[in-house]
């Protein structure tokens, strides 16, 4: 992590330049924290830079990280007036929504854990495939600068931590290591897991139960497969129908002409068939026009096809990848 810390200082650079961190559309509580610590660290190790944190509109739950923790954002901005950017949590334009392409006329870096397929268009990049969040990856930053963390940055961290790691179900001994190396500087562990707690709004609510009702069931090989359509919330309803009990969750929605979809297995699908829900997503891409990738137990896609299209590739992936387990016996899921 030295040679990335060097990384981060040489773009920085020592002259007194304004920085844009954009986070991915619909941002989470992983990289608006991400975004925020950052800010941090580079003031820590002495570089003089001015930064805003932007985002094309943020989620709920982020929404309430935001207001707990005090933390400053903006989905409106002039980016012409930036120096630099610094990209988090995301690997591709078409991620950034409405600022997805102003960032690369200047020098842009990338900070993520998800995997970079466009790495030429970057002037520098901090990619760890491994890491559960891209917290993990500040926190380590931090940990190798030997620079002085507040309580309110640690614990804003620890919140990007437990939001992308899903409370550790997802965590590796990386993630608790840098979980562990927040709490003993101050992060506080009740105030991050009560921050993500903030109850669902109205809308939130209905698009779950709206999910639910429009949801198109199959089953492949004995598991459960779901696919619906929403007018938002696409990641939150994937969530609740996991919660309610398919295997698979696929949720879409279609505005204007841009396609979201968000994908989730659960832990057991995925160790029993192999079937790594972000390379489903990320072969959709030689199917239709878009990016799509994530992790292996969530995912997205989002392009400018029908969501028709999209699901219907994402299922056909999904049907041959179960039935090519199931000939090589990788596909018992009792």
């Amino acid at each position: 992590m030295q040679e990335e810390l060097k990384k981060l200082r040489k773009f920085l650079g020592r002259k007194r330049v304004k920085v844009a961190v954009i986070c991915h559309q619909n941002a989470d509580p992983d990289a608006l924290c991400s975004a925020y610590a950052l800010e941090h660290l580079a003031w820590a190790m002495g570089c003089e830079v001015e930064f805003s944190t932007l985002s094309d509109a943020v989620n709920n739950i982020t929404e309430n990280v935001a207001k707990e923790l005090e933390i400053d954002y903006s989905t409106d901005n002039d980016i012409e007036t930036f120096d630099k950017f610094i990209i988090v949590d995301a690997g591709a334009p078409e991620q950034l929504g409405k600022f997805r392409d102003a960032p690369f006329k200047k020098p842009t870096m990338v900070i993520d854990h998800h995997v970079l397929n466009q790495r030429d268009i970057f002037s520098a990049f901090i990619v760890d495939y491994e890491a559960t969040a891209t917290a993990e990856i500040i926190t380590r930053l931090f940990e190798v600068a030997k620079v002085r963390l507040s309580k309110k940055v640690s614990t804003a961290l620890l919140v990007g931590i437990l939001y992308d790691s899903r409370n550790f179900y997802i965590a590796t001994p990386k993630t608790l290591r840098a979980a562990a190396f927040l709490i003993e500087n101050n992060a506080d562990y009740t105030t991050a897991q009560e921050v993500l707690k903030g109850s669902m709004d109205r809308a939130e609510r209905i698009a779950r139960l709206k999910a639910a009702k429009r949801m198109d069931i199959i089953d492949v090989g004995g598991w459960i497969i779901a696919f619906t359509q929403v007018g938002s919330y696409e990641a939150s309803a994937s969530r609740g129908l996991i919660e309610l009990g398919a295997d698979v969750a696929i949720v879409g929605s279609e505005r204007k002409e841009e396609v979201r979809v968000s994908g989730r297995a659960t832990r057991k699908f995925y160790e029993k068939t192999g079937i790594h829900l972000g390379e489903v997503m990320k072969e959709v891409e030689s199917k239709v026009r878009g990016k799509g990738g994530g992790h292996s137990l969530a995912a997205g896609f989002s392009g400018e096809y029908t969501l028709d299209a999209v699901f219907k590739n994402v299922q056909d992936i999904l049907k041959k990848k179960i039935r090519e387990r199931s000939a090589e016996g990788l596909n018992d899921h009792h």
